[in-house]
């Protein structure tokens, strides 16, 4: 599995002192070249269930080498 890329979508800044919950989920699965592409997406929370931040990770499977 490689890293290929992540970005953040803030609608506050994070401070000392927050209790953030995070909840993961699986946003699609696709195939390309032999090779699958995870993207998961991190939905961040404040203890009141605002929104923080979306994290959103893009892994690559490699395929049968």
């Amino acid at each position: 599995m490689v890293h290929g890329e992540q970005r953040f979508t803030f609608s506050r800044p994070i401070v000392a002192g927050d209790e953030l919950t995070a909840t993961l989920s699986v946003a699609s699965v696709k195939s390309l070249g032999g090779h699958s592409m995870v993207t998961a997406e991190s939905r961040v929370v404040d203890a009141t269930g605002a929104h923080v931040v979306t994290a959103t990770s893009i892994l690559v499977v490699r395929g049968d080498e």
